[in-house]
């Protein structure tokens, strides 16, 4: 009876039209399929399943999970709903940065197969620096399980290359291998590959714009051909005052048997990110895939707060140091007033002194009384002369403070993501104020000379 059972089922996967691969390179998360289908080269926290070394750029603790539904893949129709969730943690090893990468996915395919796949990850962070820009290498591990509606499953090893080079912060040039090893699964009378998928891409940021454009190689699976895709993709950032910032995205995916138009949108608040895609097949059936992802980024601050709170500090301090600056300038009018005092007295003792130089015995007492006046005139002279070196001291303080400020506000620019138009013109300004302010700002001249470069 098992048996009997066994074979109409194999039967019925073999008849079911259309009947996909296991394991194919689906679009992972909501953004790549807005922009058209997974990227080599596209920069997202759910990027590592597209090419294991683009996560070592992210520094922040981030997970989240995302669904997608779609009666298409990247080798042609299909009917299945994808659940996946994932995590992204910065890590040292060997004295050397990186991200541990963590995720579990699990497929049906309409009740008829279902497919789980557990992945471990690791992508460096910086690990060559050249004139030319930096390179960046990484590795997913994965243990993939299939089973079928009867029961039976089987179960297998993935691994999974990559490597990113970054000449600037604009541009983004990736290169992977996803299932290297090209594992085999025989379910019953189902004999398929995980297809071996060679991929090669580039993107660019330009203000508010990313594009992104891969070039994709597929071995064969389920009994078709292997094919090769092209994928371009852009996304527009919508900036709001307070609501964060709104993403649009559009995409093409071009593949035998598995051509699509796709379209996204995201909205990125804070430390949080949701994003929904859509696509629509431009051959067969019109059956738009659905894809919706969340994720949360752990340590982020929002920026509006930052400043803020900066805002309030600098206005303490100026606080602060206006009143020792009042307390100094009060303190220097006694001092003026007693030197003024001091000399009517000096004047007045000189016009005794030599009214009484015939009265020899009270010369010496005068002359003492004239000496301790005198050093007391230099006390309150030197006294004077050490506010106002002070009153300088705290004036030059004041503008390294500003700058510091100024330095320390450049910088969150330049870690939220700022353009670099922004940048070179924060720069400039800041250079431009405090050049001739007798304070070292070398830091800021050495940022603009290599952003001008």
């Amino acid at each position: 009876m098992l048996l009997r059972n066994s074979f109409a089922f194999s039967c019925l996967l073999l008849c079911a039209a259309p009947a996909g691969a296991v394991f194919e390179d689906v679009p992972a998360g909501a953004r790549q399929l807005g922009f058209g289908g997974q990227a080599a080269a596209l920069e997202d926290p759910v990027s590592f399943f597209a090419n294991p070394a683009l996560p070592g750029a992210s520094r922040k603790f981030e997970m989240g999970a995302d669904f997608l539904g779609s009666h298409r893949t990247t080798q042609g129709p299909a009917n299945f709903s994808l659940y996946g969730a994932w995590a992204l943690i910065p890590r040292m090893a060997y004295g050397r940065m990186g991200t541990l990468t963590l995720a579990g996915q699990y497929r049906d395919d309409n009740g008829l197969l279902t497919q789980k796949t557990i992945a471990f990850g690791w992508a460096t962070t910086n690990l060559l620096r050249t004139d030319s820009g930096l390179f960046d290498f990484g590795v997913n591990f994965k243990i993939l399980q299939a089973a079928d509606a009867a029961g039976e499953s089987v179960s297998g090893l993935g691994l999974d290359l990559g490597a990113v080079f970054r000449p600037d912060n604009r541009h983004t040039v990736g290169f992977s291998i996803l299932n290297l090893n090209n594992p085999s699964f025989a379910l019953g009378a189902l004999e398929d590959s995980a297809p071996r998928v060679l991929r090669l891409g580039v993107a660019e940021k330009r203000e508010d714009f990313t594009l992104s454009l891969d070039l994709a190689k597929r071995s064969g699976s389920a009994g078709e051909k292997g094919n090769v895709s092209l994928n371009p993709g852009i996304e527009h950032a919508w900036r709001t005052e307070r609501a964060g910032r709104l993403f649009s995205r559009a995409g093409l995916f071009l593949a035998s048997r598995a051509s699509a138009l796709s379209a996204g949108l995201g909205w990125k608040h804070a430390a949080s990110e949701l994003s929904y895609g859509i696509a629509v097949p431009l051959t067969g059936a019109i059956s738009p895939a659905h894809s919706l992802t969340l994720a949360l980024r752990f340590g982020d601050r929002a920026i509006e707060d930052e400043y803020e709170r900066m805002i309030k500090q600098e206005i303490k301090y100026r606080k602060d140091l206006i009143e020792a600056l009042d307390e100094s300038a009060r303190r220097e009018g006694l001092l003026k007033e007693e030197l003024s005092s001091m000399k009517a007295e000096i004047d007045a003792l000189n016009a005794r002194l030599k009214d009484t130089q015939e009265q020899k015995a009270s010369v010496a007492g005068e002359k003492d009384r004239l000496a301790a006046v005198v050093r007391r005139q230099a006390a309150a002279e030197s006294e004077l002369k050490a506010l106002a070196e002070k009153r300088k001291a705290d004036k030059l303080n004041q503008l390294r403070y500003d700058f510091s400020t100024d330095w320390q506000a450049y910088l969150k620019l330049k870690g939220g993501g700022a353009p670099p138009d922004v940048l070179r013109g924060s720069l400039q300004r800041t250079v431009s104020q405090y050049q001739d302010s007798g304070i070292d700002i070398s830091q800021a001249t050495v940022e603009l000379r290599s952003l001008l470069k």
